[in-house]
Order: structure tokens, then sequence, then C-alpha cells
């Protein structure tokens, strides 16, 4: 994991909710309603303009606002704890099921208060089981008006709660996991050889709940797997399978007085080194003291300004390990929160990332964002913006900034930073372009004229360090080659960064450009010091390109600062800026774009893959833009944006975490959070930020209508309600479908089966790699993913398997058709509904025909009318082990997401070589390879049908049933 990558959901400190002693949990709307009332009956209930947006994945309510001075429930009164949940409680019960709860699924946990009014939170439990990330919150003002209700539900649920899977197996299935894909930094892997399962809870999982796509709910234990030094990983576990179903680097887990103890190594009693009580600083050293300096700084602007007592709002203690165990170096250079504790490796001791990590317990315990995709980039920016915050107003001579630090125009970079590079193919003049480019964070900074030479390609030694001989982790073989040149590498994960650097140097290289293994370039980091050349990283495609021209004649490039004007002298709004061992900032506030990431949605930079957990550091840019844009002002992306200053922009982002975020919030949750938490805050008294020991803040400007408006104008800036329509996502199987014959034919349909009772039609078979293979047979099942119902069919492709001889799943498995005899004279068709998702290139499903007893064969593309297999599977010189590699195959996933969807697919089989008279026998084939997998291939509903002219049909009615046009 790169640096920060490691807390998922922890919690802040905001507008002073105290969790109301001695409160009882409570189930509500246990009586269903008559009917679900929509939105115009809602709209027509509320006294003021109402405001909503709909969750996109399940259509149901995700944010309902009314105007200020207005009331969602008016016919309910009262500014009483009691008055505030009786109207709370009514307004959930009659609009479950628009908020996508079933009857007396939501039940309220608790209620906070604030000098602003009460919160009522509700999570979702489906027969006493807990919903992985559903929350509700219901926010009512002082008078006790209901002002705004927001959040998820898993709707639709229905499902067994027993499950088939006891939980210590489950965590067994877990820590084998972890285990056998170890979590890291990026060309780094953890030690995970002492993690353990530490807790295991049932709940119901709702696949794509993180991604905000539709998906399918299952039983499932989350298991807690960590080691306490690095490695702290939630993995969901199918309750019913025992398969992987998602997994993600996770955290789990008025008179005030900081509660701070540090640690050294280890969080042993032996490695107590101080803790509050003790004098200060006794023999601390400096980095030891500064650490306990920004626990306390933490603590204290939350203290002070929100009334909220430590991360968990009830004075919990912060407990900090200064320089981390990590004997191995799978670990360090980096920073993380625990669910306990932070853990600081050595030289990461810079103010804000300290405070970062802390901001992620904060977030745990409010909103609990998970850390994946859109929450997940808000939970990273949640971290940045508290960090970055305290640097500015803390005047600390460590290193802090203080507030002497001047605001930078907008989209200027900052002269601390490595600022926007490029890499410019000169030559040969048929691969010329501009490539994406990102700076290392070590070496020299890459000035206006930047570095123009020949690419030389790496030579070490091959496999003698587990990787190959283009990836310079190894003394270069052609350093004669390379020496005067720039040198070209290719990232691998457990080869260094500045161990490639260093090599490339040693053999005399100008500079080396390091190829990703994706399409990601991200600014690389080391521990390696002395590094005296450039280092760079592009994308894995321009990589390609560079590499196929290097054997046939000389590639020139140029590295170089490409906006080299706009530089300004600040550090303002740049993030770990004073951690030694990163060797610069990582993360630019104010322009995002200065280190690789996306200022706005829009941006070329925004990430569109499932690297780095669907994007959370990449895509935190957006909204750490937001913050900063919204504190200094001014014009970007044509939207005007009026500085409202660090006292108001802090107290909005804190309400909005506190009342308004949940786990599976999302940008445009985001914007309607901070609208909402402004109304809330006009013309309520606020404080200004302070970090001093018990020294609450003084008042601050109260936060103004026109304030709101700056608000509304910077989530249009940055596109917080935008989709990230460059991803251009798309489903695998296209949907609806043509006619199977159309219009001036008549349809016979000569074989069927919907799967209502099993595989009684069909005879199974499977194919091992070897004899210790293990396969997954076809089977019936009532589990569909996606929006279809009724029993269907499906053959697995598991996450399971490590391509050992003895613990390998490389096979396949088939399902066969009786022979079926085809009319004469008629057109023979085949059709059928299914569902894809596999580990792409690798495993996959296809479709085979045998006409008159032959040879199985694969149906070709070509005679697919509609929805065709979408690619060849990798064939076995690839390294691939699937029996089936190299078939022609559907594989993969609908675009963007790990999951797939439902459509329909047509032969026309007389194109398969089946003609009329003839018998066929239709075979579905699923297959994996040794190891690593998805979900399956899920198949309904197949047809044989036969086609017959009505008298009078044209040709071009012929044409249009085979697929032709």
């Amino acid at each position: 994991m790169k640096f920060l990558m490691q807390g998922l959901s922890l919690a802040l400190l905001g507008a002073g909710l105290a969790a109301v002693p001695g409160l009882q949990t409570a189930a509500v709307g246990e009586t269903a309603p008559t009917a679900a009332p929509g939105t115009a009956q809602l709209r027509s209930a509320a006294d003021g303009r109402v405001t909503i947006t709909k969750d996109p994945a399940t259509g149901r309510i995700a944010f309902v606002r009314v105007s200020r001075g207005g009331d969602l429930l008016p016919r309910l009164g009262g500014s009483s704890q009691a008055g505030a949940i009786a109207k709370a409680d009514a307004f959930v019960t009659t609009n479950a099921a628009a908020l996508g709860a079933g009857p007396g699924e939501l039940v309220r946990s608790r209620v906070t208060t604030s000098p602003y009014g009460r919160t009522v939170v509700y999570t979702q439990q489906y027969h006493g089981v807990p919903v992985f990330g559903a929350m509700v919150k219901a926010n009512l003002d002082g008078q006790g008006d209901l002002t705004s209700v927001n959040g998820y539900a898993a709707p639709d649920l229905d499902l067994a709660v027993t499950p088939a899977v006891p939980a210590s197996t489950a965590a067994s299935y877990a820590v084998a996991n972890v285990k056998a894909d170890p979590p890291g930094l990026r060309g780094r892997t953890a030690d995970v050889s002492t993690v353990r399962a530490t807790a295991s809870k049932l709940l119901v999982y709702r696949t794509g709940s993180t991604k905000g796509v539709p998906g399918k709910a299952v039983l499932a234990w989350q298991v807690s797997v960590g080691n306490g030094a690095g490695v702290n990983e939630s993995v969901l576990v199918d309750a019913a399978t025992g398969k992987l179903v998602n997994r993600y680097t996770a955290s789990e887990a008025a008179d005030f007085a900081t509660d701070r103890e540090l640690y050294e190594k280890q969080s042993k009693p032996a490695n107590l080194v101080w803790k509050d009580g003790d004098a200060f600083p006794g023999s601390l050293t400096t980095e030891q003291q500064n650490l306990m300096y920004d626990a306390g700084n933490t603590y204290w602007l939350f203290a002070n300004t929100f009334d909220y007592d430590s991360f968990d709002g009830a004075g919990a203690k912060m407990v900090t390990v200064a320089n981390l165990d990590d004997p191995d170096g799978t670990f360090c250079p980096n920073a993380q929160w625990t669910g306990t504790e932070i853990n600081m490796c050595p030289g990461s001791e810079a103010d804000d990332i300290v405070s970062h990590e802390w901001g992620h317990a904060y977030t745990q315990y409010t909103s609990g964002l998970v850390y994946q995709y859109q929450s997940g980039a808000l939970n990273e920016s949640y971290s940045d913006v508290w960090g970055e915050t305290i640097d500015l107003i803390n005047n600390r001579e460590d290193g802090g900034e203080g507030n002497i630090s001047a605001a930078r125009p907008v989209g200027a970079c900052s002269t601390s930073t490595r600022g926007e590079v490029g890499v410019k193919i000169n030559a040969p003049a048929s691969i010329a372009k501009e490539c994406d480019a990102a700076a290392a964070s070590f070496g020299p900074t890459i000035d206006k004229t930047g570095i123009t030479g020949d690419v030389v390609r790496a030579k070490d030694v091959a496999e003698s360090d587990g990787g190959t001989t283009n990836d310079g982790c190894s003394p270069y073989t052609n350093a004669a080659a390379v020496n005067g040149h720039i040198a070209l590498a290719y990232e691998r994960p457990g080869c260094d960064y500045g161990t490639q650097a260093r090599n490339a140097q040693d053999a005399g290289a100008t500079a080396i450009i390091v190829g990703s293994y994706d399409e990601n370039v991200i600014p690389m980091s080391t521990q390696e010091q002395g590094i005296t050349i450039p280092a760079v990283m592009i994308k894995r495609s321009d990589r390609a390109t560079i590499a196929s021209k290097l054997g046939s004649g000389p590639v020139n490039v140029t590295i170089r600062d490409i906006d080299p004007a706009q530089r300004t002298a600040s550090t303002r709004w740049l993030v770990g800026e004073q951690g030694k061992v990163f060797g610069g900032a990582l993360r630019d506030m104010w322009t995002p774009t200065c280190y690789g990431n996306a200022g706005k949605v829009s941006d070329a930079e925004y990430y569109c893959g499932t690297g780095d957990s669907g994007g959370v550091h990449l895509n935190s840019g957006v909204p750490n833009h937001a913050y900063a844009l919204l504190v200094d002002g001014g014009t970007y992306n044509g939207v005007t944006v009026p500085g409202i200053g660090l006292d108001k922009a802090a107290n909005l982002w804190w309400l909005t975490q506190l009342d308004h975020l949940t786990p599976t919030s999302d940008f445009a949750d985001m914007a309607d959070g901070l609208d909402a938490a402004c109304a809330t805050l006009t013309g309520q008294p606020i404080r200004q930020l302070s970090v001093k020991r018990v020294t609450p803040g003084a008042a601050a400007a109260p936060i103004t209508t026109a304030d709101c408006a700056a608000v509304k104008a910077v989530a249009a800036a940055v596109q917080l309600r935008k989709k990230p329509t460059q991803c251009n996502y798309k489903p695998l199987l296209k949907k609806g479908s043509p006619s199977v014959c159309g219009k001036q034919f008549t349809t016979k349909t000569v074989f069927k089966d919907g799967f209502r009772h099993g595989l009684q039609k069909w005879t199974k078979s499977k194919v091992l790699s070897t004899g210790k293979a293990r396969s997954f047979p076809w089977k019936g099942t009532k589990n569909t993913p996606g929006k279809h119902r009724g029993r269907v069919v499906m053959s697995a492709d598991p996450d399971a398997g490590t391509c050992a001889r003895n613990d390998n799943v490389a096979s396949s498995n088939a399902i066969t058709s009786r022979a079926i005899r085809l009319p004469s004279g008629a057109a023979p068709r085949l059709s059928f509904q299914h569902y894809l998702a596999t580990e792409a290139g690798y495993d996959g499903g296809n479709v085979k025909i045998s006409v008159n007893g032959g040879k199985f064969k694969v149906v070709p593309n070509g005679a697919y009318a509609f929805n065709k297999p979408n690619s060849a599977l990798l064939a076995a010189d690839q390294g691939n082990s699937n029996p089936m590699a190299g078939q022609k195959a559907f594989n993969g996933t609908d675009g963007g997401t790990a999951t797939g969807s439902w459509g329909t697919s047509i032969v026309n089989l007389a194109k398969a070589g089946a003609k009329p008279g003839d018998k066929v026998k239709i075979r579905f084939d699923m297959g994996r390879d040794c190891a690593a997998g998805l979900d399956g291939w899920y198949v309904d509903n197949v047809k044989v049908q036969v086609c017959k002219k009505k008298a009078g049909a044209t040709v071009a009615d012929r044409r249009r049933t085979s697929g032709r046009r």
C-alpha cells in the first residue's frame, strides 16, 4: 500500500455530537405501510421546497432535504429529544421502502446532539443480521424541524440468514487469502507470516455497494485479519459457499484532557516510553516529542472547535508507535491507523502525516466511510483535510507551515513540488507523442529544458531476483549500451523504485523511465539515498510503444517540466512535504494534477480502474481540491468560488462528516451533505480553529447564505455531482436483443430449458489439468446476481487455488444437451440468457456444438447474431493453465466494476455448421486457470428455435433474422 492508504473508516470531530446516555436501540417501521409513498407524496407532506437525490444503483432515495426554514414532517412537533425521536421514527417508518429498507429493517442505533439540533441514526438489520454499510441519518434542527434524511439501505432483501460455513472456517479462508495475496506498498509486499483473524461478524453484504453499482445480497462473514504491525485487512467471505466476495484495507474496530501513550517499535508494555502525566519531554527525542505534539494538536482541534472528545467522542486513548519494527522492510516507509493505534515508520513524522492518520480514526467513528472507490476517496481526503488544516494553524517550528504560506494562483504548482512532467517521444515519427508521466519523489527535479536522449532498455540477470531481464532490479548486463542514455525499466511488485534508479545510475544512465504495470502513473518513492538521476513513471501502453521500436532504430525522448511558469514559492496545501523518507510532498490539494491526481471529475487523471482500491488516493484530489478552493477562493473550471476561510470550511466539513455521510457515500452525497450542513449552520455560532491545550476557539464569523452559495459553486467547480463519463464503462453484454426470427417469420421451439428442475435435461462432464485439480460442476441455484429472478444454472469461478500441483483449480466443467433434431426447411437459432463475472483473460465460458455425433467445436464468433464472446482467453504459452486456453470465450466483467449483468446471446446455428435435418448437441463450457477468480457463469432460458418464412416475406426480412444489415 502506498503512503496513507491504510486506514478504512475512522472518525472526525465536529459539531459537538455527544451520544445520548442510556438510549435504548429500537426497531422502527415494524408494520409495513399499506403503500410506500413516492416522491410526490413525500413532497406534499413537507413544508418548504424539497430536494431529492436518488441512488443510481438502487433507485431509492439517497438524500432528501428541505429548504431553510422548512420541515419534512410538519404534522409532528416538539423540540424535545422525545419529540425529535418520534418525528424521525415516523418519517423513516412511512418512507422505509423509498429509502430502500423493508418493514422493520431500520433500527434506531443512537441519537446525538449538537448546538444545532439532533441527529437520529438508524442501521439496517435483516432478521437480526446487520447489513454492511447500511446507515440512515435523520437531522433535526433546534426547533425540532426535520431538515434532511440521507443514507443507504440495501433493498429487496430475500435470503437465508443461517450460515452454512462456520465462522472458524471463514476465518481460516480469510487468513489464507491474505497470506496468498499480501497487502503492501506498491512494489513491495507486507510480511504476513504472523497474521491472524482477530474478529468475525455475520452480516448481509450487497455486492457493488461500495462502487455504487447494482449487486446481489449474500450472507457473509466479515473477518478482520491483521498482525498489529502494518497489516489490517477486512475480508468478506460468503457464508453459504466460503467464496471471497470482497476485501479491503480496514480499521475495525465536557471536560477534556488528552490520554496519549507513545511506544517504540511495538505497542508492548515493555516498549512504553511516555504517557500523559509523565514529565515532558523527559528523555524523548525530537521526533518522539513531535509525535506527541501532533497527537495533542489533533485532539485539541476537535475538542476545542467541535466539543468532541478524542476520536470516539468519549475520550479514547490515543496510542502512537514510533519507529515501527519492520525488519524485512515490507511496510516502511509508510504510516497507518490500525483501528486501535497509529504506526509511524522512521522519518515519516511530519505533522500533517501524523494528523492524517488520526483523521482516519475520527472517520471510523463517525461516517465509517468504506475504503473503496468514491467513499474511500472521501475517507482519504478527510484525513488530508484535517492533517493539512492542523499544519496550517499550528505555528510549529518542527516543519509545520504555520499560517505564513502564501496562497497560490489557481492551477499553479509549488516550487517545492515535482510539478507536472511529461515524456515526449521525439523519434521515430511513427510513434511521436506526449506521454502522461509522474516524477519520482526522489532524485533531482526536472526543469523546463529537461533531458533529451535515446532510450535503451535495461537488461539485467534474468530470474535471479525473481524478475525479468528488463525490470532493472539487478546490476545491468548491458551497462555499456546504457551509459549516457535514458534507461527504460519495467515496474515489478517486489522491486524497489530506488533499486531500479540506483542500478540505472550505476550503469551511467542520464535518467530512468519506469513503465507502469498498468495504466496508472504514480510518484515513486524510496528510502534509497544518493539518487542523482531523474526518474519518472509512464503508462504500460506508452512503455510498450517505446519498446516496440527499440529493435529497429533509436527511440529519442525528452523528459521535462511541462508547466514551469506556473510555480509559486509556497508549501500551502502540500501533504507530507516534511516527511523525510518520502523525498517531498505526496499530494497537492490546491492543484492535484501537479502530482497526477484528479482536480475535478472530468480530468484525464481521474482513475477508472480497480487498482488503488478503486482510486482512493488518486481520486481524493477532487474533494481535496474542493476544500482548498473553498478556503482560499478562485476561478476554476469556469466557476468563481469566493473564499470563505479555514474556520467556516472546517466547520462545514466536520458537520457533513458527522451528520450526513454514511459508509457508502459518494461525491454527490458529499455535495448534498455540504448543502445541508451549510443550511444548518447559517447564522449559528461557530468557533475559530484552535490546537492549543484547553483553549477553546473564539467565536468565528457566522456562516451566511453567501457562504452557502460558495459551497454550491465549489461543488460545481470540481464536479462533485458529475459521473465520470470519460471512463466509458460498458456492460460485457449488450442490453435488449433483436427478435430471434423477425416479424415476417414464424417461430417454432424445438428445445427449451428454464432450469426450473435443475439440470435434468443435461449431462455433466469435466476436464482437469492434473489429477489433483479441483473443478466446480454446474449446479442449479436461486441465488442469482443482478436483477434476474427465478432458478438458473451456474459454474463457479471462485477466488481459489494457489497453482501448486496439490492445490490448483485449473479445470473446465461442461453441461451437454440431448441430441436435438433440426426440422427440415427451417433456419435454426440458439438463444440463451447469461451473466458472467470472471478473471479476465484467464477464466471464461463458451458454447460448443456437435453435429450428427461429430466432435464438439467452439461456436465461431461469426455465427453470433447478437452478443458474441468478447475475446480469446490467453494461450497456454502465455501462462494460462485453463484447459480452454486460447479459445474464444465470454470472460471478464462489465467495464469499471467487478460484476457483470444479464444479457441475451443469439446464434445462427447454420453458420456454426448445422443444417436442417441434422442432429445437434449444445454444450456450455466454463473453464478456469490454476488460481484466482471472481464469481462464475450463470445461464438461463436456453432455446433452440427454427424460423420459417411467412408467405410474402422479402429477402431483406430474411437477412434481418441472420443478423446482417
